[in-house]
C-alpha cells in the first residue's frame, strides 16, 4: 500500500538549527539577484550592490524564522520582495524550505481585516531579534 504524500507545510523531518544555518550560509541565490537587477524585472530594477545586500538580509531573516519558529516574524519590504522572488522559483524554494525547516515554508501575507498593530508589533519584535542575532539593525534599504 502506498503512503499518502505529506501535505505542504507538514513537517517531514527535524532539521537542527546548526544544519539549517549552515545550509542558509551556503545557499546560492545569485539567480534571484540577477533577476532583480535585470532590465526585464517587472518591478523597479535593483542595483547589484542593493540586491546582494538584500540577499544577506533575507538569509538572516531565514535564520530568524528557523530560530524563533513558530513565532510570527515580519520582514522589511525589501526582504519580503526578495522572499517573493525566491518563491517564484518553486522547485528551488521548495527544496530550500525542506532543507532548512523540514517542511514547505508558507508565506502568509497580512490581511486587510487584520489589526495593523499586530503587524507592527511583530515587525518590532523581528527587529529586536535581528539586532540581538546579528549585532546591527534590520534597516530598510529604501
Amino acid at each position: 500500500m502506498m503512503t499518502p504524500p505529506l501535505a505542504l507545510g507538514e513537517p517531514t523531518r527535524e532539521i537542527s538549527f546548526i544544519s539549517a544555518v549552515n545550509y542558509i550560509q551556503h545557499l546560492d541565490l545569485e539567480y534571484i539577484i540577477e533577476f532583480m537587477c535585470a532590465k526585464r524585472y517587472p518591478l523597479p530594477q535593483w542595483s547589484l550592490s542593493d540586491a546582494r545586500y538584500c540577499c544577506q538580509l533575507y538569509k538572516n531573516f531565514l535564520i530568524l524564522l528557523k530560530k524563533h519558529h513558530p513565532e510570527f516574524l515580519v520582514p522589511t519590504r525589501e526582504i519580503d520582495e526578495f522572499w517573493h522572488n525566491h518563491i517564484l522559483y518553486t522547485k528551488n524554494y521548495c527544496n530550500d524550505s525542506l532543507a532548512i525547516f523540514g517542511h514547505y515554508l508558507h508565506h502568509d501575507p497580512a490581511s486587510p481585516e487584520e489589526d495593523p498593530q499586530i503587524l507592527v508589533n511583530a515587525y518590532l519584535k523581528t527587529k529586536q531579534y535581528y539586532l540581538s542575532a546579528f549585532g546591527h539593525i534590520m534597516t530598510p534599504l529604501f
